[in-house]
Formats: structure tokens, C-alpha cells, sequence
């Protein structure tokens, strides 16, 4: 596969048909659309449950919202170990959420039709037919869903789970599956939905075709009569007729089908009512299809037998893929279900070769070097290496051309150093560099030049950026940075890119002279940073020492400095943010840029500058309730959370072995950085005073879900059970398993077990099974067999902190072990049988 040439600016043509709306008819539709679904949440009765989590929530908001040092986090760890319930015992989450539905998509094939989604809401309302327009800027963007169907039940029409005491919340089947069901009962029926969309089933140029079923049950003693109403809502206003259970548009194109002939329609109100008599126990079914766009050629409409197979199909598909992979099994169900979930998720959001951002009015059709890079790494990880390989040939054009990456060029050219590298150790394959084997090379040497181009000594002595990458833009939006300036975060990527694609010409054999030379030209460059941060660092008393990634001359540049009188120029001299969420918005865009430099492991948990900046982000209002803060929206009354740029943090967290904190971060995505009942996730999305209304009801106009969020998530589990230890991105030979398993789940008869984990090393897999009622904990490794490796680490970490006392292994008295649990292995065996004893 080569490069994709249509990937321009990040941003991909969508495959609809239909031209793109003018300005002001595509605002009036957007904000139709978000009046209709922001009204079916206002009219939602919650549980007494969630009522309460919703008041209790709103006593501590203004304390969530003023920090500066996350507060409410510093008692959950004041209390111990962070688990779910701590995490989640002082606020709300989201619990009026939504997902995707989807087909499978092969990144090595080409697709015809729609590669969109379709979206489900917490009432079970589908809603499909994206349509695009003209919106600020005047630039072409997803405005609407134009095609929803929504369910209502009984002759009142009351919209489907409305009542919350009364339904059962849309979640996955099994769990995890992209099959979604829900319930509400009303006047003795039990009313069921269940829906889908068919892995591989397309209609041309319409794209999927979701699958609904609607079981209505009489739980009663007596007899009920049972009223379902789809009431299908074309967003533009456009005809609808029914004919021969079909649902027809004005055009003559097929928008739903369904499998009653006995069908009410209602043209008035656009509804297809469904009436039963049920006697006591009885079942009656509903099924209907739903193309995502309207057809002319729906084919048959649906009965039961036909949804029955395609519902098998797509389960065992789905079920498949999550099987085919790694397998993690822990004692907490929660989170089985989240990383297959989030998985599966991911597969259905890409498109083709491209790992697209989101779905929906945000992000459908946009595509991020960093973010989607870094997703795509998730897949191989989780077992799927020819997936997760087939998605990173799509970067190269973005990043590496300046064309293509515009004014991100100097930080996002060194990107796919990082990335060929990190696929070649987990995989040994190699194709995207050969592929693109000039670019590369023509990028390494354009950063060895502008890194020299500095080398220039002024008024008798080095300056501060001497050394650095000439001046630039920063790589941020355009709402904080404006100017050019010697851009630390650009140095550090390009650096650590320089030496990582070093690395990968020496080990490859593909060019090992040329490599060596990259290397000493990255070692020289990484000197070179460190002495930059030494000077520029800022030293305020009662404040880590600052220094700012996105200038090295933070007093001197207008736009970073203490914000200046109007027309005047910042003070010689100036403080650094004082807050980074409530403040400027530089600040917090500084503290994404620590979040991202820090996940390409350029900083050891030794280094000076790594603890300045994690110190000062913790102490200056960088996180609430262990979750990334956003920049702070004047015209709204919330405050943000970023669930994107969080893994850098936290995954220096877990080198530097502060496990306690690495799980507040963990839990802390699982309780506030996703949905609580389907698991989708955000880049951005309002949390503080918001959570506390309509149950957090996640709108169409908010990121969800988002790919990278979801791989972030992924990858904190992974090294939570298997992280390869690093330096200065570098590989020790060293592996960890389990060192961030909560305590908890080695408590007596509980086990962890992880099958097929791929690794730099090859696969390995490991299960720990505690027997504490016995005064041990039993574990077996079956290590990596591909490449040689220097040691493993298995952690065993006592729900009670007891010492471990002894250690077998293979039968063997083990000496090399700490009694806080850490056992080490050494090479040599094909499989380890561990026993320790307390």
C-alpha cells in the first residue's frame, strides 16, 4: 500500500454525494438537529440514584473548578489505592450518552459508498444521512444528521426510556459488541430494542444498513395491548410517503423499511404505529431496516428470520476480532468490558486506510499525524499488527510535506521517525519507510540543517537557542499562537524523531551509516535542548521552575508572556501562567504540549526538566479529578476536560514508579473521560457544572466519540500489564508485567491473565493466580521468544502490602526478588512457574 495522495490538511473529502449546503441554510439545520436531541434530554425523569449523584455533585463544583491542585483527587488518594468507587464517589458521570454503529472496514480495500457511522442516543434513536455545509470560516464541515428515527411507546407517545427508573440504559451485547440493546417497561409491556449494523453489508452509494428489532413482551398477568411508534424525522423537511413497508422520500429514494404490513401510518405526524394484543408472557416483534443514506434499491424488508442471521453474522464477526487479538482478563468485569469496547470502537471509526479522529458533527472527517499515529500503535499492541500497520501508510504525505502539514510542518515532519520505529519493534515490518524511503531521508537531513543553522554565536557567546530549530509558528491553533519563536516542543519532537529513525537505519540494516550519523546529530541536538531549558527555566518562589514549550523566550514574546495592557509589550522579567485552565489560553495549550512531548519518552523520570514540568502542571490547575483540564470558553459556564492528551502524563507517572498516581489517572478515564454506559469517549467535552444536569447528556455537537481518546485508554491498560522499559526512548531489555494491577484484584481466588501480548521482543503471555487463603500467589510466563531480552519483572502486589517471604521458580528456590513484591527474571527458560509465598 502507498501513500494516500487525497489526504490534504488533515482533513478528507467526505464520500456524500449531496452538495454541501450555504452558510445559512447549514446553520439553521445544525441547529435544528441539536434542538431535537438536547430536547428529547430535558424532558428525561432520572433515578433517585442519579438525582442524588447529580445534587451531591453540586456541592463540590466550585472547589473542582477553582483547584489549583486537583483537590478532590488529593482526598481519593489521600485515601489509599485509587479504584473506581474513589474516583467516582464525589461526582456524577455521564450517563445520557451515545455511540456509534458500524461496519467493519479493511484498510487494505478499497469501499464503495458512505464509510460514516451511524449514531445512537440513549433512547435508542438512530440517526444517519450526515449532511455537510458552509459554517464559520465558510469551510466545508458535517452540520446534520438528516434521516432519525425515534421510538416512542404506548398510544401517549412517550419517547422510549424516558423514565430512568423504568428502562434499562442502552449498553453493548455481551458487553462490548457493536450491538446495542436497551429496555423500558410501560403499562405491563416490556418493550426491547436491539440494533445493529451489519459488518459487511452495504448498499451502494448508501453505505450500512442498520438493523433495529423491537421486542414487546407482556410481563403481566393480563392481557396488554402493546404500541410501538417509529416516528422518522427527515431534518430538511422533505416528503414522506409509505408503500409496501417502506418508508419513501420525495425523491423516490427508500429511507426505512419495515416487517409489518399491518402498519398504521400517520402522515400527519410521520409516524408507523405498531399495535399487539398480548395475552400474559406473550412476545411480539418489530423489525426494521434502515439504510445510512436513502436508496433507491433497499431489497427486501426485513423479517425475522433474515434479522435472526444477520444479527449471528455480525456477532460472530465482532466476537471474533475481539478474540483474535490479545486477551487481558481481569477480576474487575468493568474493565473487560471497556478495552474490548473501545476496540471494537476503533474498527468501526476507521475508514479504509485512514484512523479518522471522530464521527458525527465533530471530527468525521478529519485525520491528526500525532493523534491518529499514536491510535493506530493501539491496534498493534492488541494483537492486530497488519491492521494497526496498514493505518500508518496514510501519515507520511500529512506530515512530511509542507504542503500538506501547512503550518504545523516543522513539528509534525518528524513524527513518522517515531512511529516506523515503534511499529518496526513491535512487528519487525518495515513498509512504510520503504514505501517512502526518499521522504524520510530528505526530512532527517532538513532537520540535521536547520538544527546547524543556529549553531551561531552571538555577542561572544552561545544564545539561548543556539542549537534549536530556527524560528517557526508554534503547532498549535491559531487562537494562541500567532507568532514565530524558537519553539522548544518542535525541538524536542524533532530531536527525539532524528534519533529515533537513527535507530531504525542502524537495527534495520536499511542504512546503518547514515543512521549512526543521524544518531550523533540527535545526541548533539538533545545537549543542545537541555542547555536551552537550563537558561530559559523561570524561578518563581513557591513554584516549580518554568520553562515554556511553545517559546523559548517566554518574556519576550507578546502572546506568552503575563498578559500585557493593551498595545503594550510584556515586562522583562515576567511570571509564568498562573493558571492553566482558567487563565490564557497558551497555558493550557502549554500543558498539551507537555502531554505530548512527554509520550515520546525524550524525558527520563531522573531529568530535572520532566519533574519541573509535571510538578508545575499538577500544582497550577492542570487536571480535576485526575483528568486533563481544557481551556477555559468564555461564552460558556463549564469547565472542560481534554481526554486526549493525557497519556503522556501518566504514562511518566508509571516509569517514575508512582503507581498510586498512574491509577488515578486510569480510573479517572473510566469514571469521567468516557460515557458510563456505552464507553464513548471525547477529545473535549464540558464536565464541571455540567455533569450535574441532564445526567451529563452527551450532545451531538460534542466530540464523541474520538479514536485517539479511545487509544489512549487502550494503551494506559497495556502498561498497566505490559510496559517495555525505556531510556530516553531507547528499550532496556526490561519488562514489567502487571506493575500497575490494582491491589484488588490480587485479593484471594481473583486472576489476571494476559494471552498474546505483542511486545518489542515478540509475544509473550502471563497469568497470576492468587491463593492467599494459602498464603501465596502463583503466577506462569510463557516470555517472548522472537528477539532475545534482558529481564522480566513480575509484580505482585498484596491487596494488604504483606512482604513476600519467599520465591520458587520452575520448582527452584528464587533469590532475586524484593519484598514489596517485585520477582526478576532472567533469560534462559522457555516458560516460568512462580511461586510466592507470604
Amino acid at each position: 500500500m502507498g501513500p494516500l495522495a487525497a489526504v490534504v490538511l488533515c482533513t478528507l473529502a467526505s464520500a456524500e454525494e449531496r452538495p454541501p449546503l450555504e452558510s445559512q441554510a447549514a446553520t439553521e439545520l445544525r441547529r435544528k438537529y441539536i434542538d431535537l436531541v438536547e430536547g428529547w434530554a430535558g424532558d428525561v425523569v432520572f433515578t433517585p440514584r442519579e438525582q442524588a449523584a447529580m445534587a451531591s455533585g453540586k456541592l463540590v463544583e466550585d472547589l473542582m473548578m477553582k483547584g489549583p491542585d486537583d483537590p478532590l483527587a488529593r482526598r481519593v488518594l489521600e485515601q489509599g489505592e485509587p479504584a473506581f468507587e474513589t474516583v467516582t464517589q464525589f461526582y456524577p458521570g455521564k450517563v445520557l450518552d451515545r455511540t456509534i454503529l458500524g461496519s467493519y472496514s479493511d484498510p487494505r480495500r478499497k469501499r464503495t459508498g458512505s464509510e460514516n457511522e451511524f449514531a445512537v442516543y440513549w433512547n435508542g434513536a438512530i440517526a444517519a444521512n450526515l449532511v455537510h455545509g458552509r459554517l464559520a470560516g465558510n469551510a466545508v464541515q458535517p452540520v446534520a444528521h438528516n434521516t432519525i428515527l425515534v421510538f416512542r411507546v404506548t398510544d401517549k407517545g412517550e419517547i422510549f426510556g424516558r423514565l430512568r427508573d423504568r428502562a434499562v440504559p442502552m449498553r453493548y451485547e455481551k458487553g462490548y459488541l457493536p450491538i446495542v440493546e436497551g429496555e423500558f417497561l410501560r403499562n405491563g409491556v416490556r418493550y426491547r430494542e436491539t440494533a445493529f449494523v451489519h459488518h459487511e453489508e452495504t448498499l451502494a452509494p448508501a453505505g450500512g444498513v442498520a438493523w433495529i428489532q423491537f421486542e414487546m413482551t407482556n410481563v403481566t398477568r393480563q392481557s396488554q395491548e402493546a404500541v410501538l411508534q417509529a416516528e422518522l424525522i427527515l431534518l430538511d423537511g422533505a416528503g414522506l410517503e409509505a408503500k409496501e413497508r417502506a418508508m419513501i422520500g420525495a425523491d423516490g429514494a427508500v429511507v426505512l423499511l419495515d416487517s409489518d404490513p399491518t402498519a398504521e401510518f400517520d402522515a400527519a405526524r410521520r409516524l408507523l404505529i405498531f399495535r399487539r394484543k398480548l395475552t400474559p408472557g406473550e412476545t411480539a416483534k418489530v423489525h426494521f431496516k434502515m439504510p445510512y443514506s436513502p436508496v433507491r434499491d433497499p431489497g427486501k424488508p426485513p423479517a425475522e428470520a433474515s434479522y435472526d442471521k444477520a444479527h449471528r453474522e455480525t456477532a460472530a464477526f465482532w466476537t471474533h476480532v475481539a478474540e483474535s487479538g490479545i486477551q487481558i482478563r481481569v477480576p474487575e468485569q468493568r474493565v473487560n468490558d471497556i478495552w474490548r469496547a473501545l476496540l471494537l470502537q476503533n474498527f468501526v471509526l476507521a475508514d479504509g486506510p485512514i484512523f479518522m479522529y471522530g464521527s458525527g458533527l465533530m471530527y468525521n472527517d478529519s485525520y491528526y499525524p500525532y493523534e491518529s499515529a499514536f491510535g493506530a500503535h493501539s491496534f498493534t499492541r492488541y494483537g492486530h499488527e497488519d491492521y494497526g500497520g496498514a493505518l500508518l501508510y496514510a501519515w507520511p504525505p500529512v506530515a512530511m510535506d509542507p504542503k500538506g502539514a501547512g503550518r504545523k510542518y516543522q513539528n509534525r515532519r518528524a513524527m513518522p521517525f517515531h512511529h516506523v520505529l515503534e511499529h518496526y519493534r513491535l512487528t519487525r515490518q518495515r513498509g512504510v519507510f520503504d514505501d517512502n524511503r526518499d521522504l524520510f531521508f530528505r526530512v532527517a537531513d532538513e532537520i540535521v540543517a536547520d538544527h546547524r543553522s543556529t549553531m551561531t554565536e552571538e555577542k561572544g557567546g552561545r544564545p539561548w537557542h543556539y542549537g534549536l530549530l530556527p524560528p517557526d509558528n508554534p503547532a498549535v491553533d491559531l487562537i494562541a499562537s500567532t507568532e514565530r519563536a524558537y519553539v522548544l516542543g518542535h525541538s524536542i519532537t524533532n530531536a527525539q524523531g532524528l534519533q529515533d529513525f537513527g535507530d531504525f537505519l542502524v537495527r534495520t540494516a536499511a542504512d546503518p551509516e547514515k543512521g549512526r550519523y543521524y544518531l550523533k546529530e540527535a545526541a548533539e541536538f538533545r545537549r543542545h535542548i537541555f542547555e536551552a531549558i537550563h537558561k530559559a527555566a523561570i524561578r518563581v518562589p513557591g513554584r516549580p521552575p518554568f520553562f515554556d514549550l511553545q517559546t523559548l523566550y517566554f518574556r519576550e514574546t507578546p502572546e506568552f508572556g503575563p498578559r500585557p495592557r493593551t498595545g503594550a509589550r510584556p515586562r522583562t522579567g515576567a511570571a509564568p501562567y498562573d493558571d492553566l485552565s482558567l487563565g490564557r489560553v497558551q497555558g493550557t495549550y502549554y500543558l498539551y504540549w507537555v502531554q505530548m512531548q512527554l509520550e515520546y519518552d525524550f524525558f527520563n523520570p531522573g531529568d530535572e526538566p520532566a519533574r519541573w514540568m509535571t510538578d508545575y502542571v499538577r500544582a497550577r490547575n492542570g487536571f480535576v479529578l485526575g483528568n486533563t483540564r481544557a481551556r477555559f470558553r468564555a461564552d460558556q459556564p463549564y469547565g472542560w476536560i481534554n481526554n486526549v492528551y493525557n497519556i503522556g502524563y501518566n504514562q511518566f507517572l508509571l516509569r517514575a514508579g508512582r503507581i498510586e498516581e498512574f491509577l488515578l489517572g486510569f480510573y479517572a478515564r473510566l469514571a469521567y473521560a468516557m460515557t458510563r454506559h456505552l464507553y464513548v469517549a471525547s477529545e473535549g467535552s464540558p464536565f464541571i457544572y455540567y455533569n450535574t444536569q441532564k445526567g451529563g447528556f452527551v450532545a451531538p455537537h460534542f466530540s464523541f466519540p474520538n479514536s485517539a481518546a479511545n487509544a489512549e485508554t487502550l494503551n494506559m491498560l497495556r502498561q498497566m500489564l505490559v510496559r517495555e522499559e525505556v531510556d530516553s526512548n531507547h528499550e532496556t531489555g526490561v519488562i514489567h508485567l502487571a506493575q500497575a494491577a490494582p491491589r484488588p484484584w490480587f485479593a484471594d481466588g481473583r486472576q489476571i491473565a494476559v494471552n498474546n501480548a505483542v511486545t518489542y521482543f515478540g509475544k509473550l503471555s502471563y497469568r497470576i493466580d492468587s491463593q492467599l487463603s494459602e498464603n501465596r500467589i502463583r503466577a506462569s510466563v510463557t516470555p517472548p521468544a522472537r528477539d532475545p531480552w534482558k529481564q522480566i519483572v513480575i509484580w505482585f502486589r498484596h491487596p494488604r502490602k504483606a512482604p513476600l517471604r519467599a520465591v520458587t521458580v520452575n520448582g527452584a528456590g528464587h533469590r532475586d526478588f524484593e519484598a514489596s513484591g517485585q520477582v526478576r527474571l532472567a533469560p534462559g527458560a522457555s516458560s516460568f512457574e512462580i511461586i510466592a509465598s507470604y
